[in-house]
């Protein structure tokens, strides 16, 4: 399954350092692979293919993500988005 997560960040520089770190954090959510980027505006996304979603979830809101999260410059608008449907062109 894939999430996709939006947010806006300080820096851009900072948060692409910052979410390189994050291996052990994500391997707790299932996560497999995680890509990355960003927009000139300091909007990023990441997008997360996991095996176990509400491990995901769960660990989503724990407070070590949010630790995480403000080490890599986060300033908000935070949105997840899990990718449940596919079209096939």
């Amino acid at each position: 399954m894939l999430i996709a997560v939006r947010a806006e960040v300080e820096d851009v520089d900072t948060w692409r350092k910052g979410f390189k770190t994050h291996g052990d954090l994500f391997k707790s959510q299932g996560v497999t692979v995680a890509y990355m980027g960003a927009t000139e505006g300091n909007s990023v996304i990441g997008v997360f293919e996991t095996n176990d979603v509400d491990e995901f979830m769960r660990v989503f809101n724990d407070p070590a993500t949010e630790a995480a999260m403000a080490n890599d410059k986060i300033t908000g608008g935070v949105e997840l988005f899990v990718l449940d449907e596919t079209v096939t062109p």
